[in-house]
This record gives structure tokens, C-alpha cells and sequence, in this order.
């Protein structure tokens, strides 16, 4: 048995060399967004009254399908209100941090060749997963520590440290759940998208079967990691059962991954993989159809994101006027923001289409990056030896994300839009959401393009694309509810765009962002079309 684990805590130290930058950010991102977040729902809803508002309005079958059951209500607390609000979310963040490192490396290591290059050196065949699995338990112990501690610094009276670190606890323990249910993935498939799709799968599958079990049976929820999470019932009645059991999942996953890495051979999953056509379609004959494959999955899959986050927000619409005014600080922000002749609601609805735009802008920048994935592995060489030329590969998977970013900002707005027109009856016209929603397109452009001059000039830091959209994403989300300075808000593209119906249009910022993104993808083209290939 020690030689199947030999040379463990040396991987160990050499996955902490590799991730050192991209696992700290992982950890610290979710941290502080966690830990910021306390400070802004203490002071939103400041009075006892306010709480007990929102506790009625948070039972809407719509926002428990969202967000989970509320628990305490006889005594609503700023505590049972923040952990309803972000437990589950985070929770599912966290997840996400798992799957990416667990596939990383495992799966994706061994599809490009570098784990046959470590089981050369006296390491144990099981070492590498092992290792692994301890990263990823340190680390999740590590966030856990985090969010315990910085929650309970601000020493908020109803949130003390004993459900903080339970709160943070819950979180590591979700994770652990999917990290190791990657594993077993990673064991199961031959390719490391097939992994990562099931990994992903199995989180999207564990929220739906979480939301269907809080409106419907809880008995689901009970199976569900996310559901067992909010069960804890934190700054409530803070129960462990739920993390005990999160942790023997944990426990039985990692046992069956190394059961199904040990019995499997290098390269190889224990599913093999299914024998491909002899000779591939006509569409697989152009740049553009082979593209359009690649990429199927991960645009199926968002399709599926941005309308079940356009159905769960036009669900709860009518419910926005209601929300608002239970709270003072959020009467106070929103009138400042649109002025007394506007409506909760269509201040809500502006912000909210900023909100889905950054999420749409996710998968557009996703596709972009994905010619530098194929570089990295060799794959383009393999095109550029058919006479394809680089500018029309470029321009295939430009296009690609332009016209993704087109596509999800209208089936998002479609959807919020019919759900809306279905539970409220004052919902304005079609037009009026499509507009508002395309407005903010020339911000995704932005981004794109950006994206696309990175791949041109500097591929090995396109990292900079998704830090820039998380950025985008806290002046958006967090920036306006902190009164950040409009300096470091203007900083993000999304800031300049008119807010309809709430503001007026105006094209001056969309001309500019437009003019922008087209600069920048012009210098994409061209420097990608100079500079030499790049492999490994």
C-alpha cells in the first residue's frame, strides 16, 4: 500500500507550486465576496420589522426555489436572513472551485501527457489523486477557516463565531462533496470535457433537485449536497447532522475514485470511449463546422444557465415592489438611483439587466479562449496543415462568440420576459426587455475583444479576461450596494451603458464601447496572425 501512495506529499508540494496564484484566488475571491456581503444585508435591513418582511416575502415558493427554505421565522435575525440569502449560492461557488482543480489535475494532466511524465519519475500509481484530494481538503478547510473567522469580525449581534465557522464549515463541506465526485468522473471518462461536463452536470442537477425538493418534497432536498446545506439551518439552531453526512459523501466518493483509478489504465476510463465515425460529417469539413462542435456542449449547457436564470428572476417580478419596500436602505438606493417618477420595479429590472449580461458574458469569453486551448494541446497545427489560414480559424471562433453573445442576451430576456408576462400582469412590452438586454452588448463586445487581443498578443496571460470579468461582476453586483466611487465603477464597461427602461438611451457610450471592441479585435487579428504557434 505505501508504494501506491509514494512520493504523495512531494505532488503535494509540487500542485501548491502550480496553483499557487490561480487556487489562492479561487479561495480569497470566494472568501472576501462572502465576507463583504455581511456588512451590506446588516445595514439593508437594519429593524426588526424589516426582517420579519422579507421572512414573509422570502417564503414565496419562487425564492425558496432559489435560494432555499427560510428557517427562524419567529425571530427573523440579520443571521437566518444573510444565510438564506448566500448559503446555497456560495455553496454551488465553491463547488465550482472544486470541479476546475480536481480536473485540472487529474483528467486534464493525463490528457496531455503530463501525469505519463510523473508516473515515469518513483512515484506510486495512486499518488497523484491522492495528492489531489489533500490539496483540495486544505484547501476547502482553509476557506472554511476564512469565512468563519471574517464573518465573525464584524461582530454582528445575531451572527457569532461558533455558526460562522458553521457557515464556512458547510461550504468546505459542499465542496468536498463535488471535489470528489470529479474524481470519480475523471476515473469514469477517457477526455477531460467529458469530465468536466459530468462534474458540472452533476452541481447544476444537485440545485434543480434542491429546488424541486424545498417547494415540492424535502425528502429530495435531502439528497441533494446543496439541499443537506441549508438544513444546517445557520444562526438558527446550527446543526451538524448535515455536515457529518456531506463528509461521509465525501468519504464514499473518494473511496470509489481511487478504487476505479487503481483498476483502470493510464490514458484510459473505466467507461471506454465510444468509437467515433469512420469519416466525419460534412459540416466537420470547415473551420467553422469543426468549431461549432467543439463548442456545442459548452453553449448547450449555457443556454440552459441563461434561461433558468432569466425563469427563477421573471418569477419573482412581481414580488419586486414588495421587497424593496421592506427596506429603508434599499427605498433609499433605489430612489436615489432613478428618482421618485420610477418605479421599484424598473429600477430592479435596469440593474437586473446588467446583472445577466456579465453572466452572459461568461461563455463569450469561454469560446474565445477556446483556439488557445486547442493551440496549447497541438490541435491547430493539425488545421494549419490542411492550408487553413489563421485569420479565418480567428475569425471562425470571433465570430463564434459574437454571435453566442447575441443569442444568450436574447434567450435570456426571452425567458425572464414570458415567465414575467405570467406571474405579473402589468409586465410591460416585449420590446421594452429586448432593448434594455441588447443595449449592454456592446460592453459584452468590449470584453470579447479584449479577450481576442489577448489571445493575439499575449495568449499565456488571457487569465487577465476572466479576472477583468470578475471584476465587472463585483462593481456590478457589490459596487452599487457598497457606494463604491464612480472611478472604480466606470472602470467596467458594463457601468457606461444606459440602464433602460429606467434611464433614457443614449448611443454615445454604445458607439464608443462599439468603436473599442472592434480596435481591439482588429489588434487580435493581426497580432495573432504575426506571432509564432505555441504548444505544451
Amino acid at each position: 500500500m505505501r508504494g501506491l501512495y509514494s512520493g504523495t506529499l512531494s505532488l503535494v508540494r509540487f500542485i501548491l507550486r502550480r496553483d499557487r496564484v490561480r487556487l489562492s484566488a479561487w479561495v480569497l475571491g470566494i472568501a472576501s465576496f462572502t465576507v463583504l456581503c455581511v456588512p451590506l444585508l446588516a445595514d439593508m435591513f437594519g429593524t426588526q420589522e424589516e426582517l420579519q418582511g422579507m421572512a414573509v416575502l422570502m417564503q414565496n415558493p419562487a425564492l425558496t426555489a432559489m435560494v432555499g427554505p427560510v428557517y427562524g421565522l419567529d425571530n427573523f435575525t440579520v443571521g437566518a436572513m444573510y444565510t438564506n440569502s448566500m448559503l446555497v449560492l456560495m455553496a454551488m461557488l465553491t463547488g465550482v472551485m472544486n470541479i476546475f482543480f480536481v480536473t485540472r489535475h487529474t483528467r486534464h494532466d493525463e490528457e496531455l501527457g503530463r501525469l505519463e511524465m510523473i508516473k515515469s519519475l518513483p512515484v506510486g500509481c495512486l499518488s497523484n489523486l491522492a495528492a489531489t484530494m489533500f490539496v483540495a481538503v486544505k484547501s476547502n478547510i482553509l476557506l472554511a477557516l476564512l469565512i468563519g473567522f471574517g464573518i465573525a469580525a464584524f461582530g454582528v449581534e445575531s451572527m457569532g463565531l461558533s455558526g460562522s465557522l458553521l457557515f464556512g464549515t458547510a461550504m468546505g463541506a459542499a465542496g468536498l462533496v463535488f471535489a470528489a465526485a470529479t474524481a470519480v468522473f475523471c476515473q469514469l471518462c477517457s477526455n477531460n470535457r467529458t469530465a468536466s461536463g459530468l462534474s458540472l452536470a452533476f452541481l447544476l442537477g444537485a440545485y434543480v433537485l434542491r429546488a424541486v425538493g424545498d417547494v415540492r418534497a424535502e425528502t429530495l432536498s435531502l439528497i441533494s449536497p446543496l439541499g443537506l446545506v441549508s438544513r444546517a439551518q445557520v444562526y438558527v439552531e446550527n446543526y451538524l447532522w448535515p455536515v457529518w453526512i456531506l463528509l461521509g459523501a465525501f468519504a464514499v466518493f473518494a473511496v470509489l475514485a481511487f478504487i476505479l483509478a487503481r483498476a483502470r489504465d493510464l490514458g484510459q476510463g473505466v467507461i471506454p470511449a465510444r468509437p467515433g465515425a469512420h469519416h466525419g460529417g460534412r459540416t466537420l469539413s470547415s473551420p467553422l463546422g469543426l468549431a461549432l462542435r467543439l463548442c456545442r456542449s459548452t453553449l448547450l449547457a449555457w443556454v440552459a444557465v441563461v434561461v433558468i436564470f432569466g425563469v427563477m428572476y421573471g418569477s419573482v417580478i412581481n414580488e419586486v415592489d414588495t421587497f424593496i419596500e421592506g427596506s429603508e436602505m434599499l427605498q433609499a438606493m433605489f430612489t436615489a438611483g432613478g428618482g421618485d417618477s420610477q418605479s421599484f420595479t424598473d429600477q430592479f429590472v435596469s440593474l437586473l439587466m446588467m446583472i445577466m449580461a456579465v453572466v452572459a458574458a461568461i461563455p463569450v469569453v469561454s469560446l474565445m479562449l477556446r483556439i488557445w486551448g486547442e493551440e496549447k494541446q497541438g490541435y491547430t497545427e493539425q488545421i494549419y496543415s490542411t492550408g487553413i489560414s489563421r485569420i479565418r480559424l480567428f475569425g471562425v471562433y470571433l465570430g463564434t462568440a459574437f454571435a453566442a453573445s447575441v443569442v444568450l442576451q436574447f434567450l435570456s430576456i426571452l425567458s425572464f420576459w414570458a415567465t414575467a408576462s405570467i406571474t405579473s400582469d402589468t409586465t410591460p412590452s416585449f420590446g421594452v426587455y429586448l432593448q434594455a438586454a441588447m443595449n449592454y452588448l456592446p460592453a459584452m463586445w468590449a470584453l470579447l475583444g479584449l479577450t481576442a487581443a489577448l489571445v493575439g498578443i499575449a495568449p499565456s496571460k488571457t487569465a487577465i479576461s476572466y479576472g477583468y470579468l470578475g471584476f465587472s461582476f463585483f462593481a456590478v453586483y457589490v459596487g452599487t450596494l457598497a457606494d463604491l466611487p464612480d472611478w472604480v465603477l466606470g472602470l467596467s464597461p458594463f457601468y457606461h451603458i444606459p440602464r433602460l427602461p429606467e434611464e433614457e438611451q443614449a448611443w454615445a457610450p454604445l458607439a464608443v464601447l462599439t468603436g473599442l471592441s472592434a480596435l481591439l479585435m482588429a489588434l487580435g487579428f493581426i497580432s495573432y496572425r504575426r506571432r509564432d504557434l505555441r504548444s505544451g
